[in-house]
């Protein structure tokens, strides 16, 4: 007997949950929700959905912590503008859980920053942000405060991807900030194991940012990658 597939209609085993916030994902795709908005009342979702109100208690517990809904205390809860965050902190030491795996991250943030870098040199408004944390590093080299010269690295990563304009890399970004936090307080703790590198990791800074000032995206991309490959050198 030869069974056609179109003949057979799939039987649908998701659980009620997971139905409840597809149709959120919908509105919200379709601009019926918008950010920002608050959500009826758990009794009110219940009876539009046609749900108990345990299964709508846990769609909304589920996208609190995707990051599509942010619940305030004694407020309710309101539709954010995909805050992923959270999520990404919960799960992010799982990808850092040991050492061998600063490598491959090294050449993840390379094929994101690179290209990131390039953007942000074709537009430069924001620049004094990315300047700021120029000068805290400056100020960091000064005082040989460990602590804040990682912070202001951190930063000054995070505010080339601002920079870009470029939504989905700023998500990109947002998802990986955890990760390269971690990478960058690594990285630089093994770096500066010789207290030398600072004074270099501050400068490779510098010529980043006054290549994105000059509109140089070539350049920008250049420094770059030879700074990346720098960190990666010195933690063989």
């Amino acid at each position: 007997m030869h069974i056609n597939t179109t003949d057979i209609n799939p039987i649908n085993t998701k659980k009620i949950y997971q139905y409840i916030i597809e149709k959120f994902i919908d509105m919200i795709k379709e601009g019926k929700l918008k950010t920002g908005e608050r959500l009826p009342s758990e009794r009110t979702l219940a009876e539009m959905f046609n749900v108990s109100r345990t299964s709508i208690r846990e769609a909304l517990r589920a996208m609190e912590i995707i990051g599509i809904l942010e619940v305030r205390q004694g407020e309710g809860s309101y539709i954010t503008d995909l805050n992923i965050a959270p999520f990404i902190n919960t799960i992010a030491p799982l990808f850092v859980k040991n050492e061998s795996l600063e490598t491959d991250l090294l050449d993840f943030r390379k094929l994101l920053e690179v290209e990131a870098v390039k953007l942000a040199a074709t537009r430069t408004n924001g620049i004094e942000l990315l300047e700021k944390h120029l000068k805290s590093m400056r100020e960091a080299l000064e005082k040989d405060d460990i602590s804040l010269g990682a912070e202001a690295d951190i930063q000054f990563h995070k505010s080339i991807f601002a920079l870009t304009g470029n939504v989905v890399l700023i998500k990109a970004a947002e998802f990986t900030a955890y990760i390269l936090e971690s990478s960058v307080r690594f990285n630089r703790a093994k770096i500066l194991e010789n207290s030398e590198n600072s004074k270099v990791l501050y400068e490779q800074h510098k010529k980043i940012y006054e290549a994105i000032k000059q509109g140089n995206p070539v350049l920008a991309a250049e420094i770059m990658e030879k700074h990346l490959d720098f960190v990666k050198k010195m933690n063989r």
